[in-house]
């Protein structure tokens, strides 16, 4: 519809771009874009976050202690957990990329940097003010050079968040009992800070909404991006510490 409407406006025609359809800049009504954003937790822990339970209940960890020392396996676990899982959040994404432009036959996207960069401008001739609400408060200057160079920001961004909540999940492990509750503790910390901080009036702090390319809440910042990061993985570290100590006990 939108098309016709525009048929004979290129420049307007440009900015229906189909990167908007890849995951993650999809509009709430997509529903396996938002699908994956609220349970991406859940999905990559199942692989990873119990590793040191299962270890440690088999009796594995007892004979990787005496085939190395306690430091390395705990930082090889560690680091082995945070890379994998942000590669696990990253792929699925990036083949949504790919199967997009597939369909689409649509891998060139200057037209829409270009006039992207003039509806931030003010300079591009719209017949009304459909588009505005393109315009992101954040990052903007990435999307002008190319929605690859967006996207690539905040797949990473969001891989970075993701890890922080796997290992949280990993340290907090050293201290659950119940298998299935190890399995899903990444999940419900990311629940319990959406809940919370939506109820506290502070969603545009809540990392569900910080790491979405969407931008779909106003009051977002590049401050609470970093704070939230140094924070969530200052805690996984913390909790993870604890838990070396609280299991020296282990031969």
């Amino acid at each position: 519809m939108v098309e016709r409407i525009y048929e004979k406006n290129a420049t307007v025609l440009s900015l229906i771009s189909p990167h908007k359809q890849w995951i993650g800049f999809s509009s709430a009504s997509n529903f396996a874009s938002s699908l994956y954003y609220f349970f991406f937790p859940a999905i990559i822990s199942i692989a990873l976050v119990d590793s040191i339970y299962r270890e440690k209940r088999s009796g594995n960890q007892n004979y990787l202690f005496m085939r190395m020392n306690r430091k390395k396996y705990y930082t090889i676990k560690f680091a082995t957990t945070y890379i994998t899982a942000f590669l696990l959040f990253v792929l699925p994404l990036l083949l949504g990329v790919i199967l997009v432009n597939l369909f689409t036959n649509h891998w060139d996207y200057a037209a829409y940097a270009t006039s992207y960069k003039q509806l931030v401008e003010g300079t591009i001739i719209l017949p009304d003010d459909a588009f505005k609400g393109d315009i992101l408060d954040l990052f903007s200057d990435f999307l002008i050079t190319s929605p690859y160079v967006y996207m690539i920001f905040y797949y990473v961004l969001g891989g970075l968040f993701a890890s922080g909540y796997i290992c949280m999940g990993l340290a907090l492990s050293m201290f659950i009992k119940n298998h299935y509750l190890v399995i899903f503790m990444p999940q419900i910390i990311y629940i319990a800070c959406w809940g919370l901080l939506t109820a506290l009036g502070k969603p545009s702090w809540d990392p569900f909404n910080l790491i979405s390319p969407r931008q779909s809440l106003e009051q977002l910042s590049v401050t609470a991006i970093i704070i939230t990061f140094l924070l969530q993985h200052l805690l996984a570290f913390a909790i993870y510490f604890i838990g070396i100590r609280r299991n020296r006990d282990v031969l």
